[in-house]
């Protein structure tokens, strides 16, 4: 989840439900309010009823991307961290979409999202050109901070509303 998603949450006063509760403390009009917020940032994903499945998608393959890149450019370690902070905050996020929309059938997003992911990097060129290995060079310590604060952030939504991963 990225921080602008996490920055919706926070306006929507997700937070100032008070920890302690069972699961999914949210009421209704949270929910709905949540779920409105979370899948308008989306460009070309109505708001409806199960929109957050195609959010999920759309983020969990912008974060494959990110470590097929720095993986595929040597950057292993940086790829790792950012593998570690996926696989600690995702199912954070999928419990919380859950939570105000519908349950996120999460082999299947990832699936589809790796299959994105896979038909995109095709198009480059093999390896990592120069200007690849550049950018990425300057994008990773961004990217990881970044992983870092959503992931501190889900927790802390995560608790306040009763969230528990699988």
């Amino acid at each position: 989840m990225n921080s602008r998603s996490i920055a919706v949450l926070l306006a929507l006063g997700v937070v100032s439900v008070h920890g302690g509760a069972e699961a999914c403390t949210l009421n209704e009009i949270q929910k709905a309010d949540m779920r409105l917020g979370l899948c308008r940032q989306q460009v070309g994903i109505a708001t409806g009823y199960a929109c957050t499945t195609l959010v999920m998608r759309s983020q969990v393959a912008d974060q494959f991307q990110q470590i097929d890149l720095a993986r595929r450019c040597g950057f292993n370690a940086e790829a790792e961290k950012l593998q570690k902070f996926y696989n600690e905050t995702t199912p954070l996020v999928a419990k919380l979409y859950e939570c105000i929309d519908t349950a996120i059938d999460r082999p299947t997003v990832e699936k589809q999202a790796k299959e994105e992911v896979d038909k995109a990097l095709s198009k480059l060129e093999p390896g990592c050109s120069s200007e690849l290995k550049e950018k990425m060079a300057k994008r990773l310590p961004t990217l990881i901070q970044i992983d870092q604060k959503s992931l501190r952030e889900m927790q802390t939504i995560a608790s306040q509303i009763g969230l528990t991963p699988n």
